[in-house]
């Protein structure tokens, strides 16, 4: 790559980008504060082709991949780039295009400092990259733009492929992962967090909440995806032998479906193993918003779920020839599960979680965990385990007893949608349906809508329902008194 002219290129940028920022608040210096309106946005930028924001992402795609070296020559115009970023990352009436917000959100990625190109020495180092996250006066906006783009391409309303989304997240990962590591960054991260646990039945639900409840969705279909591949691909292997008799077409065409498979299950793999090692890392020290019970039990369905399907007998079903080609790594996955697990063992609420999950918890479990995890080499891991192991089974045995007792329960205390005793029991205003709290603020997390009739719903309107809910409460302390 030619070094002036691509010298120049990026200068162009720079320029284009204090322009794009300053056509959208009327300051090159200047970032919108909070999310402007479709009233508010200026009218000037809908005369700008997409295109021009398109070319400034893929001229950092193409320094990122061949000459990172580049930005270090140039740092003092990155502050430009990263400012047009900002400005535009998350916020939908500037930016209408998810796709385009999506691919903001990689240019991010691409001036991370962490970029080198193998085989190229780096006598340039990473300063400017560095100083860039750390020093720039709105770096901090990092945190929380990253996390809107994450949960606003999912609820955009507009065609984004299924798939798509998964390859857009990928390099967000890797932005939250980088600003992971820097206090400051993580300090906001947790303020974000306990501004959630604040304020989780507001209007809107918070932005970290989303972003956590999309984590476990992607988490779910990630890693249940990639296990279905692994367990197709078992099952191809062993019909491949018999392959050699097939006539040429049909055996050309066995085998493309063969290796289209195989590259499906390495995609869901890595993505699931993405997902699952994010979640791993922000419960180091976020703990209280994601084992609040609006989360709590789904999130450790999903724990179990996984662990009892990678170290069960079940595990068997997804031994392949060569684990590698796939990025299959289920110990790797084991010890991140069993992480989240040992993060969150000093709330209350995640060990009943554990224990009421009807599906999947056993008490052999995490017996069965731990000979895994000494088989990969973690028993420092295995050894933790025995400790969570001792309070889920007593969760266990108390919640085995309180059901026995309860069994008997009036079917005006169960809540209509999961069937659980309604110990905080609240009125939907348009239908008129009576619901666990918890019930419906997980239901509202992914739609924001009635359940029984489609009517638009949000936590503040629904009603608690005082006299039922001090009948529920009567009910079982009678019964507990009676044992």
């Amino acid at each position: 790559l030619e070094p002036s002219t691509m010298g120049h290129q990026t200068s162009l940028m720079a320029s284009t980008a204090s322009w794009l920022v300053k056509l959208a608040t009327g300051s090159i210096d200047t970032l919108p504060t909070g999310q402007i309106a479709e009233a508010e946005s200026p009218s000037a930028l809908a005369c700008v082709p997409e295109f021009v924001m398109e070319n400034m992402c893929e001229h950092l795609l193409l320094v990122k991949r061949f000459n990172p070296g580049h930005f270090e020559q140039f740092g003092p115009k990155l502050g430009s780039i990263l400012m047009m970023i900002l400005c535009y990352m998350d916020q939908p009436f500037l930016l209408k295009n998810p796709h385009l917000r999506a691919r903001l959100a990689e240019s991010l990625e691409c001036l991370l400092p962490s970029h080198e190109v193998q085989g190229q020495p780096n006598n340039l180092g990473s300063y400017q990259r560095q100083a860039l996250f750390q020093e720039h006066k709105h770096s901090l906006r990092i945190a929380e733009a990253i996390l809107h783009v994450f949960v606003s391409i999912e609820e955009t309303g507009q065609a984004v492929e299924f798939e798509q989304k998964f390859s857009y997240r990928r390099p967000m990962y890797d932005v939250i992962k980088y600003i992971w590591e820097l206090d400051v960054f993580k300090t906001k991260l947790n303020e974000l967090a306990q501004q959630a646990e604040r304020e989780i039945e507001s209007e809107q639900p918070p932005l970290f909440l989303r972003f956590l409840n999309l984590l476990i969705n992607d988490s779910i279909f990630l890693l249940d995806e990639g296990l279905n591949y692994m367990k197709q691909i078992q099952e191809k292997e062993g019909e491949r032998e018999g392959w050699i008799s097939l006539p040429p077409t049909e055996r050309a065409e066995a085998e493309r479906g063969f290796q289209h498979m195989g590259q499906l299950a390495r995609y869901h793999n890595l993505m699931g193993g993405e997902t699952i090692g994010v979640m791993e890392m922000l419960t180091s020290s976020i703990t209280a918003v994601v084992t609040h019970p609006t989360l709590a039990d789904r999130l450790a369905a999903m724990l179990n779920y996984f662990l009892k399907t990678l170290t069960g007998p079940e595990r068997k079903s997804f031994k392949v020839s060569n684990l590698e080609k796939y990025s299959f790594k289920p110990g790797e996955i084991v010890a991140q599960i069993t992480q989240i697990y040992l993060h969150l063992e000093g709330s209350e609420t995640f060990i009943k979680s554990i224990s009421s999950d009807g599906r999947s918890y056993s008490p052999s479990l995490f017996s069965m965990t731990e000979n895994v995890l000494i088989k990969v080499g973690r028993a420092d891991l295995a050894s933790a385990l025995g400790n969570i192991a001792s309070k889920v089974k007593v969760a266990n045995t108390a919640l085995v007893e309180e059901e026995e007792l309860l069994a008997d329960c009036p079917d005006e205390f169960l809540c209509p949608i999961m069937s659980i005793i309604m110990l905080d029991p609240v009125l939907l205003p348009s239908s008129k349906q009576i619901v666990d709290r918890s019930t419906i603020a997980r239901h509202l997390l992914s739609d924001q809508s009635d359940p029984f009739n489609r009517a638009p719903l949000t936590m503040d309107m629904v009603e608690q329902d005082v006299q039922l809910k001090e009948k529920v409460k009567q009910w079982v302390e009678g019964k507990k008194n009676s044992k």
